[in-house]
């Protein structure tokens, strides 16, 4: 994201989900993100996403964000990791 030129706060260590909920309202970001991974199926892990005001995502943010995924361009691997 930083090299887009989003500024970003990554949170220090493993965090729990409800953390990552309260420090967008107390930093005032934009949004937050989570990546999750857990001991359910690998299916069900993936991401979650915080709004600016610490809940999560709904709608018509959610369906935005999933168009946003499967578009063509968005499809592509990264091949430049940076250094």
């Amino acid at each position: 994201f930083e090299s887009k030129g989003i500024t970003c706060t990554l949170l220090d260590g493993y965090v729990a989900t409800p953390i990552l909920a309260f420090a967008v309202g107390n930093i005032a970001a934009s949004v937050g993100i989570m990546v999750t991974a857990s001991h359910n199926p690998k299916q069900d892990d993936g991401y979650k996403v915080y709004w600016k005001d610490g809940c999560q995502i709904r709608p018509p943010v959610d369906a935005e964000i999933a168009s946003a995924i499967i578009e063509k361009e968005n499809l592509v691997p990264w091949v430049d990791y940076g250094e």
